[in-house]
């Protein structure tokens, strides 16, 4: 066989083995004829130093070639053919080009594309008609609307490239995109929707399995996604003939294809499988249940498990309720109260949402308002998304960070449970207290571990406080905050019971010699994540907005895995609907963590929080208090921080127990964004919903920082010396407390 050719111009393949195939510069692909049998023969490209071909795309793959003979080519109008052996044309690339005569040119490129130009224009590309697999480098049109253009089909078996019964592509709905795969007509799956990082339904497409996916938009304002991949390592995600997406990987060791996502065995990602309104969990059994306050729609089915009928409401929400007594159909039990929703965590986002342009603390209301309007969820990168009718396609699991609201009528939300398990709880701490085994210690009646909180009788939080924190926090429900179990006000004894946290606060390890080794690189950065996570649901996710305005090293406790929650919150202040900035004359919070226009002015605001995350995130990179650097040229750590930065010698900044283990790209972009946080202007300083997407999103870009000239620490220091000092007098039950001048 001759030589391999780079390229096609005047030169021909021919099936008989006289001139080679088409090889790529770097000799990664190879373009030919393949078969799997003597009697149909295909044109395609293929990996060229896989020992067992794998073929990435397939020219006439449904005109096979009888027997051998065939040739690809370039005809004198230009366009890239394959004949048959009789010179029948089989395959054409179908331009109609103005002046072809010996202008055309087919590369067969570095990343498998085969690029047809014709006078030094690209004219024609592989990747803008694939078969079943996608490759680095490829588009992927996100199509407009709520139909899919497919842009990947399946082979019809293992052998055979013709096309076969399944559909690949991008839907866009409203303004979010979604991979589908469908059957004929019929959706089999879906990745859940794109939030600017992941696919919200992919429970395993986060860390290193993210990757490059970007959401790019052209000049005429289409939409598509790439994949840009950084290693040496051969992937490819495939449209499988048996209607599975996998995303596979070149082991060069054992020279095989390593199959690392979207595992085709779990039943749960059979689209719609437990039917509407029903939740389907692997971790179950059976898998499929139906929501909370829904029940089965034909018991005799589902017994049977044929779930595909679904679930429907025990109670009927309350216009349904409005529109039987109007029927003349008898009267509900829940007429005249409002509807409520149900928070569910860690699930896969309903189909069909539709994108309202309203803010997280509207969401909730733009549903209510609509009595079609069945659930709701406000996600970050996407914004509201609202559903209407039967909730279809939901599952469970834990690896997924997304939230659902469901509509309930008012009397399935259980309002008068809540307050008897309060009353219970109350009652359980207060027997605790009358038989003396509250101060430290240890376990319920029922055996659950409890962390006790009793507040000196020196403490400077008094009783207006204590019930601030008592009442934030039994409203509060999120992975990083800490859990309210009860509480007690008897005479001058103040007592909160908390879920028990045998890793106590985390300056007892950033702080300690000996223990800071156990917070390792990827464990520090899971704690930022998951205190920014935290945060963001003060923020925004809760039903209240609320302003922490004590966050610090000490108030974040550590769980037996070492997964932050935030504590303390005697403190905190609840924002209204369109609040933005308060302003008080009594300055609370803690020496260091301050924000300026806080210690200075007396403003508070989501943003003085930022400030405080911004500290304590310089002080989980560096391992040193910000108030270390009292004696120092630098006043604080915030500006150590920045003329290290600035100087571009940020390293120096990292922990030396750390410091040769954190990957350098990853320690300057956590210190850039300390640094964004910690800026003298509010108005400059980032949100933590952009901060959680700076932390988790390497492909977002990052603003450059203004120097901070301001720290509350100076603020103080140029004060009289009484004042400042006591500012430093704190224990772990009582909080700091500064007096404005």
């Amino acid at each position: 066989m001759a030589t391999s050719p780079s390229s096609i111009r005047d030169g021909i393949i021919r099936d008989d083995g006289g001139s080679g195939n088409l090889v790529s510069e770097d000799l990664s692909f190879e373009m030919g004829f393949f078969g799997f049998d003597n009697s149909s023969r295909y044109v395609g490209i293929w990996y060229h130093k896989v020992p067992t071909p794998t073929y990435l795309w397939v020219a006439n793959r449904d005109e096979p070639i009888k027997g051998r003979g065939g040739s690809i080519r370039i005809k004198s109008d230009g366009n890239l053919v394959v004949l048959d052996g009789e010179n029948n044309e089989v395959w054409s690339s179908k331009l109609n080009l103005s002046n072809p005569v010996n202008n055309s040119q087919a590369v067969l490129h570095d990343n498998g594309n085969l690029v047809l130009s014709n006078n030094d224009k690209d004219v024609w590309q592989s990747f803008d008609h694939p078969t079943d697999t996608y490759v680095p480098g490829m588009e992927l049109p996100a199509s407009a609307g709520m139909s899919m253009k497919p842009s990947f089909r399946s082979w019809k078996s293992p052998t055979d490239p013709s096309t076969g019964n399944y559909t690949m592509g991008v839907a866009t709905e409203g303004s979010t995109q979604q991979i589908l795969i469908l059957e004929g007509e019929e959706r089999r799956w879906r990745s859940g929707y794109w939030d600017r990082r992941v696919f919200t339904g992919v429970s395993n497409m986060t860390g290193s399995s993210l990757f490059g996916f970007e959401l790019n938009t052209k000049d005429n304002g289409e939409k598509y996604f790439i994949y840009n991949w950084n290693s040496d390592q051969k992937v490819r995600f495939q449209i499988s003939w048996d209607g599975f997406e996998r995303l596979l990987l070149w082991n060069e060791d054992e020279k095989s294809w390593s199959q690392t996502q979207y595992e085709p065995y779990e039943k749960c990602e059979e689209y719609n499988y437990c039917g509407s309104f029903a939740v389907c969990d692997m971790a179950k059994s059976p898998i499929c249940s139906c929501m909370e306050k829904f029940k089965p729609r034909n018991w005799d089915e589902w017994n049977r498990q044929n779930w595909s009928g679904g679930c429907e409401r025990i109670t009927p929400l309350k216009a349904e309720s409005e529109r039987g007594i109007n029927n003349g159909s008898g009267t509900a039990v829940n007429v005249g109260s409002e509807d409520g929703f149900l928070k569910q965590n860690s699930m896969k986002l309903p189909d069909f949402a539709q994108l309202v342009d309203v803010d997280d603390e509207d969401c909730e209301s733009k549903c209510l308002q609509n009595s079609s309007c069945t659930a709701y969820s406000y996600t970050l990168g996407i914004g509201c998304m609202v559903w209407y009718g039967e909730l279809v396609d939901v599952r469970y699991s834990e690896d997924l960070g997304t939230v659902l609201n469901i509509r309930l009528a008012d009397s399935d939300l259980g309002h008068g449970d809540k307050r008897t398990k309060i009353w219970i709880i109350l009652a359980v701490v207060v027997g605790l207290i009358c038989i003396g085994i509250v101060v430290w210690l240890g376990k319920l009646p029922g055996g659950e571990p409890i962390a006790v909180k009793r507040l000196s009788r020196k403490s400077s939080q008094g009783l207006e406080e204590f019930k601030n924190e008592m009442m934030l926090i039994a409203k509060l429900q999120h992975r990083n905050l800490v859990r309210l179990l009860g509480c007690s006000v008897q005479g001058e004894e103040k007592i909160l019971v908390y879920e028990y946290l045998p890793n106590k606060s985390l300056d007892c390890f950033l702080f300690d010699p000996k223990k800071r080794v156990q917070l390792d690189w990827t464990r520090r950065f899971e704690i930022i994540e998951g205190i920014a996570r935290g945060l963001l649901y003060l923020h925004r996710d809760s039903r209240l907005r609320i302003i922490h305005r004590d966050l610090k090293v000490s108030n974040i406790l550590l769980d037996e895995s070492m997964n932050p929650k935030i504590s303390d919150f005697g403190l905190a202040r609840i924002f209204g609907g369109n609040q933005n900035e308060a302003n008080t004359d009594r300055v609370v919070g803690t020496y260091g963590y301050m924000a300026p226009e806080y210690a200075m002015e007396g403003l508070f605001s989501v943003k003085s929080d930022v400030y405080s995350f911004g500290v304590l995130l310089l002080e989980i990179v560096s391992g040193r208090r910000n108030t270390s650097f009292r004696n120092t040229e630098e006043s604080s750590l915030i500006e150590y921080a920045w003329r290290l930065w600035s100087e571009q010698r940020a390293m120096e900044l990292v922990d030396p127990s750390i410091r040769d283990s954190i990957p350098e790209s990853e320690a300057s972009r956590c210190i850039l964004i300390g640094m964004l946080c910690v800026q003298d202007s509010a108005y400059r300083r980032p949100n933590m919903s952009s901060v959680v997407l700076m932390l988790e999103s390497e492909a977002t870009s990052l603003p450059l920082p203004k120097q901070p000239l301001l720290t509350s620490m100076r603020i103080y220091e140029d004060g009289d010396q009484s004042h400042s000092e006591g500012l430093d007098v704190s224990n772990d039950l009582t909080v700091t407390m500064v007096t404005g001048r």
